[in-house]
């Protein structure tokens, strides 16, 4: 085999390295640590001493407010730092150390900057404050060796990380302009409670937050967090300001979706013409185990088929809002959607009276 097959064959197995889970990623690292622990060609060292005495389910590590600093604790394999004393008898095991090294030094260097970078959101946990950036902006403020594009986004797109209770994917802290931008469209139209128009928009964004962007973009981030324009009749969702940022309903969502109990919406890209109204909204669902209920609809044949018609022909999105009073939140936002629209959501008219009422849990 040539030296450069031999690269391009090191970079592929490197490049799955860097997307394994948690769990997987341990189990590969204790399988290095035991197939060279009787001739062992390196010295251990530690990337630092934020270590946690035992694996975390799912998460990569947890980030922690010591006084006025937030440090981020993971289990000891991912803080590990090898040394090389001698060449091994079998050149295989030395690119596997380097790979493990490289992962954790990769890993420990991106979120000690992500920790700086956004520390506004680690003392507020208001996603509104996260300073938007790119992943080749991010790569050139803190360049690190052999850290690229390609390598940072399979990294940060399979690392789940915990701070205080809530879970998420390291690539949330990588948010664009229009994301952010979004956020603060959707607070300010939330706070003052009435319809307006792009252009009042526009100008509140501008003088209130020093964002300077054209109408159409305006319509474009209104569009994005699914705000209807200002003439049409919005619906009346007392729990707006509660729910989760709107996600695509795709395998990826069950990393970031949390075992607790709590409502949910489905809605569709564009709006559906009702009695009344028009919204895209198509279903409020409840469950005692969101991540597992939601999970369900990824499967090749589901219950609902209005969902699944959907779901098969075009894009949907999810969010979600946590509450121990599932069943009383699901029942208000159906009776508000019924008298704002003249009916049900679309994929709740298969369901009896019976049936909502029921935990779907």
């Amino acid at each position: 085999m040539s030296p450069i097959h031999r690269k391009t064959i090191g970079r592929l197995i490197f490049a799955n390295v860097l997307e394994m889970n948690i769990g997987k990623y341990i189990d590969y690292v204790d399988r290095f640590l035991a197939m060279t622990a009787q001739a062992p060609f390196y010295e251990i060292s530690h990337v630092d001493n934020k270590i946690l005495p035992e694996r975390m389910n799912e998460f990569t590590g947890v980030v922690v407010a010591e006084g006025d600093d937030f440090h981020f604790y993971s289990p000891r394999h991912l803080k590990l730092n090898f040394h090389l004393l001698h060449e091994p008898l079998d050149v295989k095991w030395k690119h596997y150390m380097n790979w493990v090294r490289t992962r954790n030094l990769f890993l420990n260097h991106v979120i000690n900057k992500v920790l700086m970078l956004q520390r506004v959101f680690w003392e507020t946990k208001d996603l509104k404050t996260l300073v938007p950036i790119s992943l080749n902006k991010f790569i050139e403020i803190y360049s690190f060796p052999h850290l690229d594009i390609s390598r940072l986004s399979r990294l940060i797109n399979n690392t789940l990380i915990s701070f205080n209770g809530t879970r998420y994917l390291l690539r949330d802290f990588f948010p664009s302009s229009k994301k952010v931008h979004s956020l603060i469209l959707e607070n300010v139209v939330c706070q003052k409670n009435l319809r307006m128009k792009d252009r009042e928009i526009q100008a509140l964004l501008k003088f209130d937050h020093g964002i300077n962007v054209s109408v159409r973009t305006i319509c474009n981030y209104r569009n994005s967090v699914h705000i209807q324009p200002y003439n049409v009749v919005q619906i009346n969702n007392p729990y707006r300001r509660y729910f989760s940022d709107y996600m695509p309903l795709n395998k990826k969502i069950k990393r970031v979706l949390p075992e607790k109990s709590g409502v949910y919406e489905i809605s569709l890209g564009h709006d559906l013409k009702y009695q009344k109204s028009t919204s895209r909204i198509i279903y409020y669902g409840r469950s005692s185990n969101l991540r597992k209920r939601i999970q369900s609809y990824l499967h090749t044949s589901i219950k609902n088929p209005v969902i699944e018609y959907y779901r098969d022909k075009e894009k949907l999105f999810l969010r979600y809002f946590l509450s121990s009073r599932q069943a009383h939140v699901e029942q208000e936002l159906l009776h508000s959607f019924t008298d704002i629209s003249g009916s049900l959501p679309i994929a709740n008219r298969l369901l009896t009276r019976k049936a909502t009422i029921r935990d779907q849990g």
